[in-house]
């Protein structure tokens, strides 16, 4: 399959290369052409600044045209001048001007902020917070693609990602909620179960380590793998647990670490 991985980052880079090791043919880009040096010979790079005007035609056209995209765009920090939601408007141009076959959007759990209790994909967000906006607004960019699949990933760790890295010396809230992350090498397993089901079809779905570990066993665990320490302060009573369930049933998936802390030892 043809595949376009927009945002060739720390998560895009991983995904890249399992894919193309699958036989698929992979185009990456960036928004610099000294980002894509040294590529691997399986890949393509192909420069890509969705804040600038875009030439609908021409080499962008022909490398989105007939392609599965994948949009490993951050959403990055939020401010006035977050340019996020038009990116994600702008690609969505691209793509139906090439006639992408569809668009896999990695998004982000963030999105149930200010929610308690276990969330799903059918919970009703609040939008009146600007960092859920932000993430529903870009989910919302993308919606319309023939093919419009959303991942939305819980906290991610994986290679030179450690979590207790993050949180040495800190004290945290909240000892007893759930923790919700999930290791890049879960991502890209999804993402071979898309591509390899017999019919895509569009949808929302949340990917987090499905087993409950509460905070505190996780990021004690994390950081006593690093010879550090973190603290706690009393637990407030507010939690928050994102369920799987919906991608475990619809793809038959198996998570490779069903307990996140399962998954501390292999982001060294």
């Amino acid at each position: 399959m043809k595949v376009v991985i927009v945002g060739y980052g720390w998560l895009g880079q991983q995904i890249a290369a399992k894919l193309a090791a699958n036989g698929h043919q992979l185009y990456v880009t960036r928004r610099a052409h000294d980002a894509l040096t040294h590529l691997p010979e399986q890949l393509t790079g192909v420069v890509l600044d969705l804040n600038q005007p875009l030439s609908l035609n021409g080499h962008l056209a022909d490398v989105f045209a007939d392609a599965l995209v994948i949009c490993a765009v951050p959403p990055g920090r939020q401010h006035k001048d977050n340019q996020y939601v038009s990116a994600l408007q702008n690609l969505a141009l691209l793509m139906d001007n090439a006639r992408s076959i569809g668009v896999v959007h990695l998004s982000s759990t963030g999105i149930y902020q200010g929610l308690a209790g276990e969330v799903d994909e059918t919970c009703e967000v609040n939008l009146a917070l600007p960092r859920v906006r932000l993430l529903a607004e870009g989910e919302r960019a993308l919606f319309k693609q023939p093919v419009c699949i959303t991942l939305r990933l819980s906290g991610l760790m994986g290679l030179d990602r450690h979590p207790g890295r993050f949180v040495a010396g800190k004290t945290l809230s909240e000892p007893n909620a759930a923790v919700n992350m999930v290791h890049a090498n879960d991502v890209i397993l999804a993402l071979e179960h898309i591509l390899g089901s017999d019919k895509m079809a569009s949808g929302v779905f949340n990917l987090c380590s499905p087993l409950m570990v509460t905070r505190q066993r996780f990021y004690q665990q994390a950081t006593s793998l690093l010879n550090t320490q973190v603290s706690f302060i009393a637990d407030s009573g507010i939690r928050r647990r994102v369920l799987a369930d919906r991608f475990i049933n619809q793809y038959n998936f198996d998570f490779k670490f069903k307990s996140a802390i399962d998954a501390l030892v292999h982001c060294s």
